[in-house]
């Protein structure tokens, strides 16, 4: 009987395979998000908020994602690197996915009517982990279209803060998890949706300028940003056929020119500097090489130079930074906007939701006023 009925299951489940159609995540079928690649068929997602969006009337849809040399089928729990994605239904999340494993199977809904927009969402930072899009299936006949491209298109450059660190774990006392990572609850991805902008963001937690965190003192420069900026992302575990690393992968500015660049980069240099007069010299000296940098990337774009969501001590050497750089380049597409210090804490001190819901506030505020004298 056990037999009888695992025949006719898998019966089913072959004639569904035979009435759907399959289609990758091509630019033809899907909009991107941030910063991709492909390997083969399969689109691979690095920097955090990265992913694909489209819209279907299909009745049914399906979607197999692709895991990276991490995904290993061990046990979720205690699996602090694990790679977490979303998928959302009309703006409303439906799906919250941990990559156990090589190949995730996600039936996003079924005998539904009408046309709705799918998007997923990568949640978790790049150096931890990385998720592929491996195919899209929906009903024979039916067919996928990219989401529109909006008219406003912002770059978000940062740290852990940037990546939506713990966002989702309340308690301050408790330390880094992918689990409890949400870059769609961070002061960029708000920010981006309450413009109604398209966005890619480049961030990785514990990253800076010149530093990144450091408990000893010493200078950490290994982490810092311009190190990752050019790059499909930065990774420390392999993915696709030949266990690609994201920092070895260039990217091709041209594919994708954001109207404003924003960094918040400065909270782990703080951690090095500590108001000495000569770090904080070496940080501003670094800050206008790093402007250099996005200009010859982003030659139309307006720039923002942003801290205050974890302290804003360095905020003054910034206004240093960019005046130093504008009067040696005279570009004067470069703005300071400082963030309000968060007074809801999430995992090691970082924002609640609510705290980048006050940063995306005053940064919106910033932007339009940018953009309004365009």
């Amino acid at each position: 009987m056990k037999k009888t009925i695992i025949t006719i299951l898998s019966l089913i489940a072959l004639i569904g395979s035979l009435f759907a159609a399959d289609f990758k995540a091509t630019k033809d079928n899907v909009k991107l998000l941030g910063r991709t690649y492909y390997d083969g068929d399969v689109l691979w997602n690095c920097f955090s908020a990265t992913g694909a969006a489209f819209v279907t009337d299909s009745s049914k849809v399906e979607i197999t994602l692709a895991g990276d040399n991490k995904a290993n089928g061990q046990p979720v729990e205690g699996n602090t690197g694990i790679c977490r994605v979303a998928v959302f239904v009309d703006g409303e999340r439906t799906h919250n996915i941990l990559m156990q494993n090589r190949e995730e199977v996600i039936q996003v809904y079924e005998n539904q009517t009408g046309s709705h927009e799918i998007k997923i969402v990568k949640l978790s930072e790049s150096t931890s982990s990385v998720f592929g899009i491996k195919n899209i299936s929906v009903d024979d006949g039916k067919t996928i279209s990219p989401v529109e491209e909006k008219n406003l298109k912002i770059e978000f450059i940062g740290d852990s803060i940037t990546c939506g660190y713990g966002v989702d774990d309340e308690n301050r006392n408790h330390h880094f998890s992918t689990q409890t990572e949400d870059a769609t609850k961070t002061y960029a991805y708000k920010t981006a949706a309450n413009l109604n902008a398209d966005y890619s963001m480049i961030s990785c937690s514990g990253w800076g300028i010149i530093s990144g965190y450091s408990g000893d003192g010493l200078i950490k420069d290994k982490q810092v940003m311009k190190m990752a900026y050019d790059k499909t992302g930065f990774t420390y575990t392999g993915f696709g056929k030949k266990s690609y690393m994201g920092q070895r992968l260039p990217w091709d500015f041209s594919t994708w020119q954001p109207d404003i660049v924003v960094i918040n980069l400065g909270t782990n240099d703080n951690s090095y500097t500590k108001r000495d007069a000569a770090k904080c010299k070496a940080y501003e000296e670094g800050y206008v090489e790093f402007l250099k940098l996005i200009r010859a990337n982003n030659p139309n774009a307006q720039i923002v130079c942003t801290l205050g969501l974890m302290g804003a001590d360095l905020f003054p050497s910034i206004q240093n930074a960019v005046k130093t750089y504008s009067a040696e380049t005279g570009d004067t597409k470069v703005t300071c906007v400082k963030l309000p210090q968060t007074s809801v804490y999430a995992a090691d001190w970082h924002p609640a939701e609510k705290g980048h819901e006050s940063g995306a506030n005053v940064l919106k505020n910033a932007l339009q006023k940018l953009i309004s004298k365009e």
